[in-house]
């Protein structure tokens, strides 16, 4: 029976694309293989160790390096780890790349497979020559590769290959064996199919099948061999002589028979080898005997030998046939064989198996009546059939077809639930079309208007840059190509970022030349510019994204998509993603049970108004994409305001407000309010739009956590499927919200409400949701569109041998730092994912990243608030010193006390005392009393957890216990910046915090209480003293009480004060208690200033000046006098007036002037003072206002003597000591 092509359209799946970038540093490791000769001289191999490949300088560097030929994933029996291994084949197939791609382990298991083995060949591999197998012996992996120089390479790698770099340094010849059949060497390979790790199959270009088996413990360097054929008598005789009737076609370079088998396994009870040839034929042979057992055409029908050529398949196809057991079917089978002939558009066979010795009895089409044809995308091209896979349930006859159809790089992946016994009946209906594509929510940036503040550049780097959009291999190979066509020279430096440079290329295209300059066309071809390089960059990272096979784990039941350079997980789509991806009319029929696909796509019941919330979703995107640009505009910015800013107005004046500051009124038309109007009448019109109806959708977006323990562990690889799976679910959950608040605001505001009854619309409880909804979602989205450093992936990679070779093209790769996204790094990697024990992995993905989600808000904790995660992600920014996000992240932070207090951290870290010193005075009273933001305490709050351990528990203990304590830490903060103003400032408040002491108190209380006010006391003097303000460190110094502490401050002031100058202030202060210990050190540093001028001939500081005038501010005249008798008495004694000094000799006519005049202020009755006795045996005398006098009177006579020259030529030196000497009398 002639049956139509099905047509699926409902998506309930959902693809997830992740790049094949490193996941940690240091994490390639390059093997040479030598060839088979090499090895007997030499156990060695080529190895090297690197960060990252080297930058590719043209387009065709970066796709040998980066875009594979051919592709796939393979998954081992066995669950140990690692289990799940993403193959490659790389660099003109020279090279196989290998690398795990398990998403979770056991938490049990410490080893991290991220090792990357990028293996090398002597000679390319052929198509179709790369197989895998898992050892069931041992817990290693058995790689199997054919090249060109028909060798056959056996690689046993056990997991420590991919999880330490030091495993491949093994000796070479324990690990890799080569085996060239001998059969190779009268005919060529074609294809190499891995049955088991002891058991290879090749098919032959002259049509015979190749069988290579070992013994259990054979290390692969000997193979056992067996050649099947179809039983003709010049079968052997084909690959020696070519004859005439045989139908051949060229492929790769050689000729392939007719019978060249594309397609072989071994049936299931291991006596059989199943296989499709060239010539459209199903064969099978007998293991043990080597006869064919019986051949049919893929769509059962009788073939006449002249239409061999015209029916004969490609030779570049390799999935035609699958082999699988469905249980409880009828007749006896043992097991399925479903096969694909491109005939008639497609078309798929299913045989039933019971015993393939006998052909008429034994091998039976199961739907003789049916045919059984390829999905159609229904979109008039012609698809085809590039890879299936078909997974039987266990204990039922049920089974999942994936089917994977491509046309050039698009491509469109399948999927159907069906019984065995009536796929014949369903196989129109049920099929199910895998998202491939996320909605377009994000588009590239389009020339600046006049209402863009933002320059071109800065948002083109924002996108461009966005984690997960494009690789930095895509950019480097870009940037080479689009200097290539601008003929722009690159940025030579070596240090310059690769933003540094794609900024200087597409900025030199075009130069601001003066004044004159036209600004508006210099924008409008800038943009043309970065249009061009995006050009670039879309046609580079469409090679990455050609398909190559459809993988399918039968362990974790989900499907996996491999591609040129990337890999896509099959995953069920969330409640929103199906509202999302799919049309009100495919989810009507779906609920209705039209299309009745039976594959279970989610952990909860579908929501009976799923295709009405659909239709509301749709309604509410479109009224937004009926926006002016002007509304755009006006729409984010008030949406912004209203997210971040609190505002004292009710809920239903801010609704208004909004309303007015976006002009709705003037920027929405009749015709755009008649179609919001029709949209909304799909769902019964305004009467329906209630408030429990819209709160519906709002509750989908934000889905409760798993509670079970999984006792699994992520993987880095893991980690970055969930992440990459939360950008696709944040960006269109955000549009949903912002959408329906764009409607509600206008609806509330717009619609008449005794024209059109809206009873049960309650907009302030949907407007006050919605926005509770944005903030979380808008957090989501900064965190996994901004990237950090990760520390704990760069302490976990570190390179084993010197790969400067490899880098000494671009040295900045060498060191190059991996980063990942906040979102990852902060959140997912604490988060353990859900076990797909009992349900498939492809549902507990999805869930990981529901959970991912809610996690980012608290999980399922109601004690947890909005404003605390905030404050703690900022606080692991500060940890971290990533200053540069943290700032950025200023736009989320509330207003709490504890949220003020790390703002001010922040503006310490960035030297902005001013602002941090606001900021702590403002979340003081808050932050110091023991309930800290809240009325009542929390027993289970903690500092130390609330900020990431940003704050350790000695810093914590300062917090919530009294002001005096909050202000002692601030200060302490300050004192590593030695901002001594903010010091002082908080050491202030610290003192007038300080409690008095207390009768009631203890005894050690009061000893505490003492320590701290004397330490306080100190902080403060310190501080002021190095501002200078000698007021504020006098009134800590006169507060000092332990007398020793005192004494060493006072000398430290008082000689600050006069080697810095401030002698006004010193003789200002009024220095109460303290004038004569200042007074014993003004004289102490006096005599050792007159003692140090004799040894050096100069004066310093003048102490004596400065110790007169202490003396005569405390009206002290007689000391002050004795200061400069002292003075003269000094100057006798150095005997240091030279002939012709005049300096000198003024400064002793000055001494005595004043000493002169200071004997006038104590009178005449009272001038005298006593001096001498500066040497040990010598008497003071007493020393009259008279004697100096006279002795000034003969300093004058012998200066006239001098002047006039009227002096002795000769003199010994007693006569020059003589007439230096000053002599009181």
């Amino acid at each position: 029976m002639e049956s139509r092509a099905p047509k699926p359209s409902l998506g309930l799946y959902r693809e997830t694309r992740v790049d094949l970038e490193p996941v940690c540093p240091n994490s390639i490791v390059h093997l040479q293989l030598l060839s088979n000769g090499t090895f007997a001289r030499t156990s060695r191999l080529q190895r090297r160790v690197v960060n990252a490949l080297p930058a590719s300088k043209k387009e065709e560097e970066f796709k040998s390096q980066h875009v594979a030929s051919s592709s796939s994933v393979y998954f081992r029996k066995s669950n140990k780890y690692p289990r799940s291994f993403l193959w490659r084949c790389l660099e003109e197939d020279t090279t196989l790349e290998l690398r795990s791609v398990d998403l979770s382990k056991d938490e049990h298991d410490t080893r991290n497979a991220t090792l990357i083995l990028r293996i090398a060949f002597p000679s390319p591999i052929r198509r179709g020559g790369v197989a895998l197998a898992d050892n069931v012996d041992h817990d290693v992996l058995s790689v199997f590769i054919l090249t060109k120089s028909n060798e056959i390479y056996t690689l046993t790698l056990r997991p420590d290959f991919f999880c330490r770099p030091e495993a491949s340094e093994d000796d070479v010849g324990r690990w890799c064996h080569i085996f060239k059949p001998s059969t190779f060497s009268v005919t060529t390979p074609h294809r190499l199919i891995a049955s088991s790790s002891a058991e290879l199959l090749v098919s032959l270009s002259d049509g015979r099948l190749l069988r290579l088996f070992r013994k259990s413990g054979e290390d692969g360097s000997k193979w056992e061999e067996r050649a099947y054929n179809d039983g003709q008598w010049g079968a052997s005789l084909r690959g020696l002589i070519r004859w005439q009737a045989t139908t051949t076609v060229r492929h790769d370079g050689h000729v392939l028979d007719q019978n060249t088998i594309l397609a072989a396994q071994s049936s299931p009870d291991h006596k059989h080898l199943l296989a499709v040839s060239l010539s459209h034929t199903l064969k099978a042979w007998n293991i043990d005997t080597g006869n064919p057992t019986f051949s049919r055409d893929l769509l059962n029908k009788e073939r006449e030998p002249q239409e061999v050529s015209r029916i004969m398949l490609d030779p570049r196809t390799s999935k035609v046939m699958h082999v699988f057991e469905a249980y409880g079917l009828r007749q006896g089978d043992r097991y399925h064989v479903a096969t694909f002939s491109p005939q008639d558009s497609g078309v798929f066979k299913f045989w039933g198996v019971r015993d393939a010795d006998f052909p008429e009895t034994g091998v039976r089409d199961l739907f003789p009546e049916n045919t059984l044809k390829l999905p159609d995308p229904d979109d008039g091209a012609l698809w085809t059939m590039a890879d299936f896979h078909i997974k039987a349930a266990r204990g039922s006859s049920d089974i999942d077809i994936w089917i994977l159809v491509r046309l050039n790089r698009r491509y469109k992946l399948f999927s159907k639930n069906s019984n065995m016994v009536n796929l014949a009946e369903d196989w129109e209906q049920g099929w199910l079309v895998t998202v491939a594509e996320p909605p377009k929510v994000d588009e590239p940036p389009s020339r600046n208007s006049e209402l863009d503040a933002e320059d071109s550049t800065e948002k083109w780097f924002s996108f461009l840059f966005t984690p997960g959009r494009v690789p930095g291999p895509i950019l480097e190979a870009a940037l080479s190509t689009y200097n290539e066509t601008r003929s722009s020279s690159p940025v030579k430096s070596t240090k310059a970022s690769l933003k540094e440079r794609i900024a200087s290329s597409v900025g030199s295209q075009f130069q601001l030349r003066g004044p004159d300059t036209d600004f508006q066309q210099f924008q409008e071809q800038t943009a043309l510019e970065w249009t061009h390089f995006w050009s670039i960059v879309c046609d580079l990272d469409q090679t990455r994204w050609e398909p190559l096979s459809l993988g399918y784990d039968e362990h974790g039941e989900m499907s996996w998509l491999t591609f040129a350079d990337g890999v896509s997980a099959i995953r069920h789509c969330g409640e929103v993603e199906r509202l999302t991806y799919n049309s009100p009319r495919d989810l009507q029929e779906y609920l209705s049970g039209t299309l009745k696909p039976s594959i279970e796509s989610g952990d909860q019941a579908l929501l009976p108004q799923l295709d009405e919330l659909a239709m509301l979703v749709a309604t509410a995107a479109a009224f937004r994409m009926s926006f002016s640009e002007n509304l755009h505009y006006l729409c984010r910015s008030t949406l912004t305001r209203e997210l971040w800013q609190d505002s004292l107005l009710s809920v239903p004046e801010r609704m208004a407000a909004f309303y007015e500051s976006c002009k709705f009124g003037d920027e929405i038309s009749d015709k755009q309010y008649d179609d919001l109007a029709r949209g909304l009448a799909n769902i019964g019109g305004f009467r329906q739009l209630t408030t429990e109806f819209i709160m519906s959708l709002l509750e989908l977006l934000l889905q409760p956590m798993s509670t079970d323990v999984s006792g699994l562990h992520s993987t880095k690889f893991g980690l970055k499927l969930v992440v990459k799976g939360a950008q696709e679910m944040i960006s269109p959950h955000l549009q949903i919200l912002t959408d329906v608040l764009f409607m509600t605001v206008f609806l509330d505001m717009e619609i008449d409400r005794e024209k059109h009854t809206m009873d049960d619309f309650n907009a302030s409880i949907i407007y006050t949701e919605a926005l509770n909804l944005l903030k979380q979602y808008q957090l989501m989205h900064w965190l996994a569109t901004h990237t950090r450093p990760d520390p704990r992936c760069a302490q976990e990679a570190k390179p084993s041998v010197d790969f400067a070779t490899l880098t000494s093209g671009n040295p900045s790769m060498a060191n190059k730092s991996q980063t990942t996204t906040v979102l990852g790094n902060l959140f997912a990697v604490d988060m353990g994912p859900r076990s797909y024990s009992h349900k498939s992995q492809s549902e507990t993905i999805t869930g990981n990243i529901e959970d991912l989600l809610r996690w980012i808000t608290g999980g399922n904790e109601g004690e947890i608030t909005l404003e605390g995660i905030v404050v703690n992600i900022q606080c692991d920014f500060l940890k971290n010193n990533n200053i540069d996000l943290a700032s950025s992240f200023l736009l989320f932070q509330p207003s709490t006390a504890w949220a003020t207090y790390i703002r001010g951290r922040l503006c310490l870290l960035r030297s902005e005392f001013t602002e941090a010193a606001f900021y702590f005075k403002k979340a003081a009273y808050n932050l110091s009393n023991k309930f800290g933001d809240t009325a009542r305490p929390n027993p289970h709050f903690s500092y130390p957890l609330a900020s990431a351990n940003f704050l350790d528990p000695l810093t914590a203990s300062f917090l919530s216990s009294g002001l005096q304590n909050y202000y002692t830490h601030i200060l302490s903060l300050f004192e590593p910046y030695r901002a001594h103003s903010h010091i002082m400032t908080f050491a202030q408040l610290a003192l007038q915090a300080h409690p008095p002491p207390s009768t009631t108190s203890s005894t050690a209380s009061l000893i505490s209480s003492a320590e701290q006010h004397s330490d306080l006391l100190a902080r403060l003097f310190h501080a002021a003293l190095s501002i200078p303000d000698y007021e504020i460190a006098y009134s800590a110094l006169v507060r000092y009480t332990n007398a020793a502490l005192r004494e060493n401050a006072l000398k430290r002031m008082v000689n600050e004060m006069v080697q810095g100058g401030y002698i006004d202030e010193l003789l200002a202060l009024p220095w109460a208690g303290l004038r004569q210990e200042i007074d014993d050190i003004l004289t102490e540093h006096a005599k050792i200033e007159g003692d140090a001028a004799g040894l050096s001939g100069t004066d310093s500081v003048p102490y004596y000046k400065i110790l007169y005038a202490w003396r005569i501010c405390q009206g002290d005249m007689r000391g002050a006098a004795a200061v400069m008798v002292e003075r003269l008495e000094g100057r006798k004694e150095r005997g240091r007036r030279k002939f012709g000094a005049r300096r000198e000799m003024n400064a002793v006519l000055e001494d005595y002037l004043v000493a002169i005049n200071a004997f006038a202020l104590v009178g005449e009755d009272e001038g005298w003072v006593l001096v001498g006795g500066r040497e040990v045996g010598k008497k003071r005398k007493v020393v009259t206002v008279g004697d100096v006098r006279k002795s000034f009177q003969e300093e004058l006579d012998r200066r006239s003597v001098l002047e006039s020259g009227r002096f002795g030529i000769v003199g010994g030196a007693d006569d020059e000591e003589e007439g230096d000497a000053m002599v009181f009398s």
